[in-house]
């Protein structure tokens, strides 16, 4: 019995070991650097920074910072909202930071903002957590900005949030 059981465990333990490696293959085909600032998502057909901002920063710099990136010869960078935000989250399997991401995006902290602004604030999505908190303008421990370009792919290839 005790042998089943230790077989049991080194079945489930390969199962979910070669899960993850599928996960991290998948991964690289979906996203492909351009060059070391930009990376291009194929699923969703958005084109990412290749990295955050680095440091805690408040919504309306978030935005100026988005606004003013300059990649790879484009200057139509934004802040992106929460929905595009959320097609990166790797739910289960997370980067060598710590962070539910692709380890080809870096992220220097948890959360993003979003431009889904209401009420004095806006969405902010955590790649701790999957969650979409809300922050107000002010804000600024733990949240950066991630610029974005590009809109959402319509149609089946659009991920399903």
């Amino acid at each position: 019995m005790r042998i089943i059981s230790i077989i049991t465990i080194i079945v489930l333990f390969c199962s979910i070991s070669l899960s993850l490696a599928a996960e991290k293959a998948l991964q690289n085909k979906r996203f492909q650097r351009v060059d070391n600032s930009i990376v291009i998502d194929s699923q969703t057909g958005l084109m990412w920074a290749s990295q955050d901002n680095g440091k805690d920063i408040d919504l309306y710099d978030a935005e100026k910072y988005c606004e003013d990136y300059e990649a790879g010869g484009y200057t139509d960078w934004r802040l992106p909202d929460i929905k595009e935000l959320a097609t990166l989250y790797t739910k289960g399997n997370k980067n060598k930071d710590g962070y539910f991401i692709a380890d080809i995006i870096r992220v220097s902290d948890c959360c993003m903002w979003s431009s889904d602004e209401s009420m004095g604030g806006a969405s902010i999505f955590s790649y701790n957590t999957g969650r979409e908190p809300f922050g107000y303008l002010h804000d600024t421990y733990q949240l950066r900005a991630l610029p974005v370009r590009g809109t959402l792919k319509a149609g089946p290839h659009k991920q399903k949030l």
